[in-house]
C-alpha cells in the first residue's frame, strides 16, 4: 500500500505499539502533544540527532528497510556512548514520498524498535510528513551521564595512551563487498548493515577515568584529528599496534591497498576511540574488545602514523564529509 492510500494517522497507529522498553523513565509516550520523561537527579542530559537520506546514506541495493532503522538507531546510540552515557529516549521524524511503500516504512520502524529494545530505549514520539524528495528519516536521542563525568573530545592530555574498541574498517569493507556482490565477508557485511554501538565499553572507560572519547563514524583519521585539535595536542599512532579483522585484511589484499585505508577513511564502524592516562592502562587493556594503538604527545595539533620502519606519516583530517565532492 502506498503512503497516500494509508494516510498519516493510520500509519502512525500501525507503528505506535511496542515502543516503551523502560517504563521507569517515561510518564507519557506517544499520543499527546509532547512526551514526558523523567530526568534522573544527579545526571546531566545528553542530546544528539542524526539524519539519513535515501541515495546519500543508504540504498536499497545494500540496505534492507529493517537495517535502515537499525543503523539510524545505532548512529545515535553511538553518540551517547562516546560521552560515556546511557541512552534513554528517542523521537523519530520521517519525510516520505506519497507513492512510497508503507510496508517498507513499517519495516524501518521495526529495525529501530529492535535496537531500541536491546538497549532499553523508549520511542516516545515523532513526526511523519510528505516530501516530493527522497525518503528521509531523522532520529533525536536523549541520554544521561552522571554529573561532571561526561567525556569530551577536548580532554586528551600529553602522556595519554590512545585506544579503540574492537576492530575498525569492517563497515567500509562490508559496503564495498555488498556493492561488488562479493561472496563471503559475512562479518563485514553484518557490521555495515547492523553495527553495534559500544555503550557498555563507553561507560566502563568513563568510570575507569578515560580523558577523551569520540565515536568512529567518519573514519579514524577524522576522529583522531577532532580529538587532537579540540585538546590542543598531537597524536601518534603505531602502525604495528593495530589488529584488523581477517576479512579486512583479505579484502585489502584483493584490492591491493592497505587495510589502514579502510580504518582511517572508511567510517560507519560506530566503535570508540579514546585516550586514557598511563595509570589505568593495565585495567583498560584487560577489558575484552580493547586495542591500544598510540600515544598523545606534545606538539602542533595533528595526527601521524609511525610506520614499522620508524617513519612518520601525517594523517589528514579526512573522512566522510557530506559536502565534499
Amino acid at each position: 500500500m502506498q503512503m497516500r492510500e494509508m494516510g498519516e494517522f493510520n500509519f502512525i497507529k500501525s507503528v505506535a505499539d511496542d515502543t516503551i522498553y523502560d517504563m521507569s523513565t517515561v510518564i507519557c509516550g506517544i499520543g499527546d502533544d509532547c512526551a514526558v520523561y523523567k530526568a534522573k537527579k544527579g545526571y546531566h542530559q545528553l542530546v544528539s540527532t542524526d539524519m539519513m537520506v535515501e541515495g546519500i546514506h543508504f540504498s536499497s541495493k545494500t540496505t534492507a528497510p529493517f537495517d535502515i532503522g537499525y543503523r539510524l538507531g545505532a548512529a545515535n546510540i553511538s553518540d551517547i556512548a562516546a560521552m560515556g552515557g546511557v541512552p534513554r529516549q528517542v523521537v523519530i521524524a520521517v519525510a516520505a514520498p506519497p507513492d512510497g511503500n508503507s510496508q517498507r516504512l513499517q519495516e524501518i520502524y521495526e529495525g529501530l524498535k529492535s535496537i531500541c529494545k536491546t538497549h532499553h530505549i523508549n520511542i516516545i514520539g515523532g513526526d511523519t510528513v510528505r516530501t516530493d524528495g527522497p525518503l528521509t528519516v531523522s532520529l533525536t536521542i536523549i541520554g544521561e551521564v552522571p554529573e561532571e563525568t561526561e567525556l569530551y573530545r577536548s580532554g586528551a592530555q600529553v602522556g595519554d595512551v590512545v585506544g579503540i574498541t574492537n576492530t575498525i574498517g569492517d563497515s567500509a569493507v562490508g559496503l564495498e563487498a555488498l556493492l561488488d556482490n562479493a561472496r563471503g565477508y559475512s562479518h563485514c557485511k553484518r557490521v555495515h548493515q547492523r553495527p553495534e554501538p559500544q555503550v557498555y565499553l563507553g561507560n566502563v572507560l568513563r568510570s575507569l577515568g578515560a580523558h577523551a572519547m569520540n565515536d568512529i563514524s567518519d573514519g579514524l583519521g577524522s576522529e583522531l584529528n577532532e580529538i587532537a585539535h579540540a585538546s590542543g595536542v598531537a597524536i601518534e599512532i603505531d602502525e604495528t599496534a593495530m589488529r584488523f579483522h581477517p576479512e579486512v585484511i583479505q579484502w585489502a589484499k584483493k584490492k591491493e591497498i592497505s587495510p589502514w585505508s579502510f580504518a582511517l577513511y572508511g567510517g560507519e564502524d560506530f566503535q570508540l576511540v579514546f585516550t586514557i592516562p598511563e595509570d589505568i592502562v593495565n585495567e583498560v587493556s584487560a577489558l575484552e574488545g580493547i586495542q591500544l594503538i598510540g600515544h598523545v604527545v606534545s606538539g602542533a595539533s595533528g595526527v601521524c602514523l609511525r610506520t614499522a620502519q620508524g617513519e612518520k606519516k601525517i594523517i589528514p583530517a579526512q573522512g566522510y564529509n557530506h559536502f565534499s565532492k
